[in-house]
C-alpha cells in the first residue's frame, strides 16, 4: 500500500509540472476606507454666517472634526484608548450624503482605513461640528473640555454640536451590536446633538388702535463663554440623548451686550421677528437666568391719528419673563426659547362728571 501511495504522489507531481494552477485569497478589507454619515435629531440652525441647514443633515462643504480610538478586539471602549487618528480628523460633508471627500490636517491622502485581519481592533468615534466655526476650542484628547465663546452678533453665531460616541466598531459592525455583520460598508453613522440654547425674540402690540413701531432692542448681561465637559464611561447616561456619552456645561461667564433685530413694519397683534434668520436667531451658551442680570431694553414709538409719535423706552429682566406655567426660564442645551414681547401702550381715556351746583345763595329785598 505504501508503494502505491508513492507512485500516485509521483504521478500527481508530474501532472502538476504540465499545468499551472494558481489561487488567490483577497484580504482587501485592510484597504476599506472609513466614511461617515451624519444626523441631527432636530433641524440645524446655523454654523457661521455662510452655513445654514433647513433639515436634519449638514449642508454641503460643512466640516466636522472626528476623533478615533482603537482597542483590542473584544475590549469595550471605556472613554480612553489608543488614538487612531494623529489629531482631529477633518471631514467635509459632501452634498448627497456620504462624506467620501475627506481631508486631514497632517496628511494628504484624505482617508483612514479600517483595521483588518481575523481579530481586527475595534474603533470608537466621537465628533464635533463645525470644525471651521469660530469660538470653539476642542479638547486635545477627543473627550474632555470644550471651551466655547458665542460671537458678538447673531449673524455670526455657530450651531455648536457634539456627537454621541459610536463605540466598538469594525468594518462590518452594526453600530448598536458589535460583531454583527450589518453590511454597513464601513460607514460610521454619527448623531450630532445641539449643545447651545436657541433664543428668538418676537414682538406684537396689544389690541389698541394705534401705530406701534419698535425702533430698537438690545440685550445686556448675557454670558457668552462656557465650558462643555464630555466623557464616556460605558454606563452613564445623559438626560438629553440617553446615550453613554455625557455632555455637561459648567458655569457661564463674561457678560456681553447684543443687538436684537426688530420688525421694520409697525406691529400687529401677531407676534413676529424681523424676518431675517441670520439676525433673529441667537445661539447662546447655556446659563442661569438670574434676577437683575440678563436684561432686554426696548424702544418704540406710538402714534395716534395725525398726532406726533411719542417715543418710549423700557428695560426688563429676562428673569421676569415666565413660561406658560409661570416658571422662570433657564437656558439649557438643545432648548429653544421664544420670548414674545407685547408692546401695549395705555390709551388715554376720559370720563366726565358734572359737579353739582353750589347751594343757593338767597338774596332778599323788599319793594314797597
Amino acid at each position: 500500500m505504501k508503494k502505491y501511495f508513492i507512485i500516485a504522489a509521483a504521478a500527481a507531481l508530474a501532472l502538476a509540472s504540465c499545468a499551472k494552477f494558481e489561487t488567490y485569497t483577497s484580504v482587501d478589507n485592510e484597504l476599506k476606507p472609513i466614511t461617515f454619515t451624519n444626523y441631527a435629531p432636530k433641524a440645524l440652525a446655523k454654523a457661521d454666517a455662510d452655513f445654514y441647514a433647513s433639515g436634519n443633515t449638514l449642508i454641503a462643504d460643512a466640516e466636522f472634526g472626528v476623533w478615533g480610538w482603537s482597542t483590542n478586539n473584544g475590549t469595550a471602549f471605556a472613554g480612553t484608548g489608543t488614538n487612531f487618528f494623529a489629531n482631529w480628523y477633518t471631514v467635509i460633508y459632501q452634498s448627497g450624503g456620504n462624506t467620501t471627500g475627506s481631508s486631514n490636517d497632517y496628511t494628504t491622502d484624505g482617508l483612514r482605513y479600517w483595521p483588518s485581519g481575523d481579530t481586527p481592533k475595534w474603533l470608537s468615534f466621537c465628533a464635533y461640528y463645525p470644525k471651521n466655526g469660530s469660538g470653539i476650542t476642542p479638547p486635545a484628547a477627543g473627550l474632555g473640555a470644550y471651551t466655547f465663546t458665542a460671537q458678538t452678533s447673531a449673524a455670526a453665531m455657530v450651531d455648536f454640536m457634539v456627537s454621541d460616541v459610536v463605540a466598538d466598531q469594525t468594518y462590518d459592525t452594526r453600530n448598536s451590536n458589535p460583531g454583527t455583520n450589518s453590511g454597513t460598508d464601513g460607514t460610521v453613522a454619527l448623531t450630532f446633538r445641539h449643545m447651545l440654547t436657541k433664543v428668538v425674540f418676537q414682538f406684537k402690540k396689544s389690541d389698541v388702535d394705534a401705530v406701534v413701531t419698535v425702533t430698537g432692542a438690545s440685550l445686556s448681561g448675557i454670558f457668552k463663554t462656557n465650558t462643555l465637559t464630555t466623557s464616556y464611561n460605558g454606563t452613564a447616561t445623559d438626560a438629553y440623548d440617553a446615550s453613554k456619552t455625557v455632555k455637561t456645561w459648567g458655569t457661564a461667564n463674561t457678560a456681553q451686550a447684543y443687538t436684537v433685530a426688530v420688525p421694520s413694519a409697525a406691529l400687529t397683534t401677531t407676534a413676529v421677528s424681523s424676518g431675517n434668520d441670520a439676525n433673529d436667531i441667537f445661539l447662546m451658551v447655556p446659563q442661569t437666568i438670574a434676577a437683575d442680570q440678563q436684561k432686554l431694553t426696548i424702544s418704540w414709538t406710538v402714534q395716534s391719528g395725525s398726532d406726533p409719535a411719542i417715543a418710549n423706552e423700557a428695560t426688563v429682566d429676562l428673569y421676569d419673563m415666565l413660561d406658560s406655567s409661570s416658571n422662570h426660564i433657564n437656558w439649557a442645551k438643545n432648548q429653544y426659547v421664544i420670548y414674545t414681547i407685547t408692546v401695549g401702550p395705555h390709551p388715554i381715556y376720559f370720563t366726565a362728571t358734572v359737579a353739582g351746583w353750589d347751594g343757593p345763595t338767597n338774596g332778599f329785598y323788599t319793594v314797597d
